[in-house]
């Protein structure tokens, strides 16, 4: 049984973060380099080494980014988290929260939402209010300069403080549009990550109950074929044994030939039931000419429905289909239904569709209802008070077990005659081999 994902983060995760620790090294160099030019006096050694350290973290995650695609959720927080003491270490030199670069202690955050657990989201939570709340108490204030002698009290130090301010509010509204621009390139894109990821995985769930379930059935088909062996044996015998009693009778010779050969066509059928319980069990497919399966769905409609011709429109189709026991089971089922709607022989017809094998069933009954289409694929679908609802669900299930897909379609009427019986198509789609 295939293991799903313990982590919600998906394995494109390692590519935004090496992203982010990259968009972050280039914020930081150039931040440094714009608070130089503008003649800012900035403890160099501290400042240099956050952005060596960043630089440092970027090359691992370059270096190690087959391995991440693979890792735990913890290797991720543990990169997360000495980006954010980087970056507050480059605070902390810079002027801690009079920084505008410090709104970027909450990319980690946004990043860990959509990637991590939410225990690991509410611990990096509390780091980065931690290291906001020690930047506005512990860090190196920015301070330029002395601009020279003062010509008019307090002119050149409000017009300096101004400048600052201005200078200031500038880098904030950079820093606030460059962290709008790093969420959208990095935290949507992550987040469509993990909803396909959590659609791949329900679909996987999904597939793997509907395989228990069948193999569940094709068990309950061989026990079933196994018990009806030992009366069928016994009513062969009695059979056998009014040979003599008949005698002389022709029409209850004749009766008593028709029931011999109803009770060996029973064990025939209970046979074949086995073996395909037997196939579906060890689900071994192998490939099948496209000419040979219709002749066999032909012939056994043929036997099933003595009354009926069933025409096939273009069956020397050339080409193959994998194909396990159950197909031609799952063919008839479907052409068995399209019978028992209309009471009419239905239309078989086959062609090639792109790399695909289409095939269709087009009956004259009633239509298939809305809801019925809409629980295509669900056990216990059934537009007949006697059906047990398992026709559709075993023929959809063995279409889709061969990489096809199986679906209904409401027939247009052609005729005055057809107004009252709309008619249905059934489509099934199988992948042509070599194609």
């Amino acid at each position: 049984m295939m293991q799903l994902p313990t982590s919600p983060l998906p394995g494109s995760g390692a590519r935004y973060l090496l992203w982010y620790n990259g968009a972050l090294t280039l914020i930081m160099t150039l931040a440094a380099w714009l608070m130089g030019l503008q003649g800012f006096q900035l403890p160099a050694a501290i400042l240099w080494s956050a952005v060596a350290g960043q630089l440092l973290l970027t090359g691992l995650c370059t270096l190690f980014s087959a391995q991440l695609q693979s890792t735990t959720g913890m290797a991720f927080l543990v990169i997360l988290l000495v980006s954010m003491f980087n970056l507050a270490l480059y605070l902390f030199a810079s002027g801690g929260h009079t920084n505008p670069v410090i709104s970027l202690l909450l990319l980690p955050l946004a990043l860990s939402a959509v990637s991590l657990r939410p225990w690991q989201t509410l611990l990096l939570a509390l780091v980065v209010v931690l290291l906001y709340t020690l930047l506005t108490h512990y860090y190196q204030p920015l301070s330029q300069p002395d601009p020279g002698p003062v010509h008019h009290a307090g002119g050149h130090t409000a017009d300096n403080h101004q400048g600052f301010m201005q200078l200031h509010l500038l880098g904030m509204w950079l820093t606030f549009a460059i962290s709008a621009l790093l969420i959208c390139l990095l935290v949507i894109p992550l987040a469509g990550s993990v909803r396909q990821q959590q659609h791949l995985i329900a679909r996987q769930r999904e597939k793997m109950l509907q395989d228990e379930q069948l193999v569940a059935l094709a068990t309950f088909a061989a026990s079933s074929a196994h018990k009806m062996g030992t009366p069928l044996s016994t009513l062969s015998v009695l059979v056998d044994d009014f040979r003599e009693l008949v005698q002389g009778r022709p029409e209850w010779a004749q009766d008593r030939e028709l029931m011999a050969q109803q009770i060996q066509l029973c064990k025939t059928i209970l046979q074949e039931m086995m073996q395909r319980a037997e196939h579906l069990r060890h689900n071994v497919p192998q490939p099948i000419a496209v000419k040979a399966l219709l002749q066999q769905v032909r012939e056994q409609f043929n036997l099933l429905h003595p009354r009926f011709a069933l025409k096939v429109m273009n069956p020397d189709i050339a080409g193959s289909v994998m194909a396990d026991g159950t197909l031609e089971q799952a063919l008839l089922n479907l052409l068995d239904n399209a019978v028992r709607a209309g009471d009419h022989c239905p239309v078989l017809r086959a062609m090639v569709e792109g790399a695909q094998l289409r095939l269709e069933i087009e009956d004259i009954g009633p239509g298939i209802p809305q809801r019925i289409q809409q629980q295509l694929g669900q056990p216990v679908v059934s537009s007949r008070k006697d059906g047990m609802g398992l026709g559709l669900f075993l023929s959809h299930a063995t279409v889709e077990r061969l990489g096809g897909t199986l679906s209904l379609h409401t027939r247009e009427q052609s005729t005055e005659q057809d107004s009252q019986k709309p008619g249905t198509i059934i489509r099934v789609h199988l992948p042509l081999l070599g194609s």
